[in-house]
């Protein structure tokens, strides 16, 4: 089995602001909620960081058990977050992925408050996602033609309604890993609901190069591409995303904003000043907002 440590967004379905959370004051039951009989050290867990951050708390991916009536006598049926469709759903997926939880409650507790206390000081609630489920391991399985291709495990996801962070044996962390953990984590967060921030907020950063977003293809980007503004983190080749849109363009410099100090950016993108631009203004956007990088 292959593994690759990383994260995924997925492709044109970024983590859902506030505004487009589930609606959740009808009388049916909200799934994402701890329900309210139940007791225990995890139950409050759960309860108090809502009650701080406004974000429900999943250690899981499985929402509801119940045990119904069928052929065969009784069974268990699961409400599940199916994060490979972006939906909460009874039904199944081609595409898979397997979420392993934390055996034990102080490791929950452990990834919690390094979360709340650490990483989520450093994002505006603007950025805050529906609900953070926080595991030891995520792996997924991709559908290819018949069979499954190698295994990737990430660290992290942003999906329609869950956001993953996935950590294992925190507590084993040098202080310098944690730092390098909560740097990525904050980039990763704002990184994958950036539209959150009103798009005519953006003009200055789209001005550079506005010409190129209206390509028909990606292939028609003059090379070098950090020569018309574009970073190469999304520059894959086939079967890659649209690196020149608006939308990709703002993730990658999101991204490298986040992954070097303004002294490597700098040095870096030397050779390209618009790149140097361009972060510029995107840094001005991410202060005006709350977002403290680069200060």
């Amino acid at each position: 089995m292959k593994y690759i440590i990383g994260l995924l967004i997925i492709a044109g379905l970024w983590a859902c602001s506030k505004e487009d959370w589930p609606d959740n004051s009808q009388s049916e039951a909200n799934l994402f909620a701890v329900p309210a009989g139940a007791t225990g050290e995890e139950a409050e867990l759960r309860r108090g960081f809502f009650d701080r951050t406004g974000m429900y708390l999943l250690f899981s991916d499985t929402l509801t058990a119940r045990e119904v009536n069928g052929m065969g006598g009784k069974k268990e049926v699961y409400t599940k977050v199916h994060l490979e469709w972006n939906m909460v759903s009874t039904n199944q997926g081609i595409d898979s992925f397997i979420c392993y939880p934390y055996k034990a409650l102080e490791e929950k507790k452990v990834v919690t408050e390094f979360v709340e206390r650490e990483v989520l000081v450093s994002v505006p609630e603007m950025f805050y996602p529906y609900s953070l489920m926080l595991l030891d391991r995520l792996v997924y399985f991709k559908w290819n033609y018949g069979s499954y291709n190698d295994p990737v495990e990430y660290s992290f996801y942003a999906g329609m309604q869950s956001t993953v962070i996935a950590v294992s044996n925190l507590s084993a962390f040098t202080a310098e890993e944690k730092e390098v953990l909560k740097t990525k984590l904050v980039g990763s967060l704002i990184s994958s609901n950036i539209t959150a921030i009103p798009d005519d907020d953006w003009a200055d950063f789209y001005s550079y190069s506005d010409e190129y977003y209206k390509l028909s293809s990606k292939y028609e980007v003059p090379t070098p591409i950090e020569a018309c503004g574009y970073l190469p983190t999304y520059d894959i080749g086939w079967g890659g995303p649209d690196f020149h849109s608006k939308e990709y363009d703002l993730k990658a410099y999101v991204e490298e904003i986040f992954k070097l100090s303004e002294a490597e950016f700098r040095e870096t993108y030397a050779e390209y000043p618009i790149i140097i631009d361009k972060m510029e203004e995107m840094v001005k956007v991410l202060h005006k907002h709350g977002v403290k990088v680069y200060e």
